[in-house]
């Protein structure tokens, strides 16, 4: 067995897994919401009380981790993007005992895409397929086969976190606030959609909390699962209609909707945001969703992911 943490700017999480000769197998899989990247797309830096609440949210996931089992944890968007990065990734170290790896975008959308394609190769997927990851931050696009050859694609400055805090302070969302919003998602994703169209995609995967969240709410599960996330198919204009019906919610409402991540209620609207004029922008009317991701990859594969 071996252990992987994603240090992510919405979230942390853990995963453990087996890697066998039939592939990797899921042992245990725990979130929590820290919200690290809180402020740093306008102050450029970790605050205080962000770096606080996640390394006691890491502590909480290490101490989960069965005794002797190999940890690779990484760190994406907020921590690569902000000035004391290097510094958290040092305390870190220092309080938890395992190093944490800094990933370029480049590197967190090879890794996202390796994990979306191991989750759904037995679909026989129509290929080139693109896979997108709207994370807290950033938002990666990247282009390959089902056998992880990757052809192109890269990360871009749009993220969920980011949008909320640049655009949002009403909830329901405010018309004006919408069309901002949306109109600068379009603006930062549209060089790097331009990249992967080049490519030919024929099937888009979405990773990533907004993701598999929207899809818990557009199946109104009342227990997640990645089993029941992974592999499912939505059309755009169903993903369009539920984007547009929790922007049209309070808080307090979002928060009763089964299917909701506690925490994730205020930043959906902007994660749903990117999501919706990634699949326009690429030129998709449906989309699958995985559970899979950079996390999976790093455990499966057997170059940067050991064994």
């Amino acid at each position: 067995m071996k252990a992987a943490i994603d240090v992510g700017t919405n979230s942390v999480r853990l995963l453990v897994a087996e890697r066998s000769a039939q592939g990797l197998k899921p042992v245990l899989k725990q979130v929590r919401i820290v919200r690290l990247g809180q402020g740093v797309d306008a102050a450029g830096r970790l605050s205080p009380g962000a770096i606080e609440r996640t390394l006691a949210a890491l502590a909480e996931l290490k101490a989960l981790i069965p005794p002797g089992i190999p940890v690779s944890a990484f760190a994406t968007s907020a921590v690569r993007d902000a000035q004391n990065g290097q510094e958290f990734a040092r305390l870190v170290e220092e309080r938890l005992g395992f190093p944490l790896e800094i990933l370029s975008g480049s590197r967190e959308a090879e890794l996202s895409f390796a994990g979306a394609v191991l989750s759904v190769g037995h679909l026989g997927l129509p290929e080139p397929i693109a896979v997108v990851d709207v994370g807290g931050g950033s938002t990666e696009i990247l282009t390959g086969t089902a056998q992880g050859e990757l052809l192109g694609g890269g990360s871009s400055q749009v993220g969920a976190v980011r949008m909320l805090e640049r655009f949002i302070t009403s909830h329901p969302l405010l018309q004006d606030e919408q069309r901002a919003l949306e109109e600068e998602v379009r603006r930062i994703l549209a060089p790097l959609v331009e990249q992967v169209r080049a490519y030919g995609p024929r099937t888009l995967i979405a990773v990533g909390g907004t993701a598999t969240c929207l899809a818990a709410i557009m199946q109104n599960l009342a227990e997640y699962s990645d089993a029941k996330v992974t592999g499912v198919r939505f059309s755009l204009a169903e993903l369009k209609e539920a984007y547009g019906r929790l922007s049209r919610l309070s808080l307090e409402e979002r928060r009763g909707i089964q299917g909701m991540q506690a925490g994730r209620e205020d930043v959906i609207i902007s994660g749903a945001a990117i999501l919706v004029q990634a699949a326009q922008l690429l030129g998709f009317s449906a989309l699958y969703v995985s559970a899979w991701d950079l996390l999976h990859a790093t455990l499966a594969l057997p170059v940067d992911g050991g064994s």
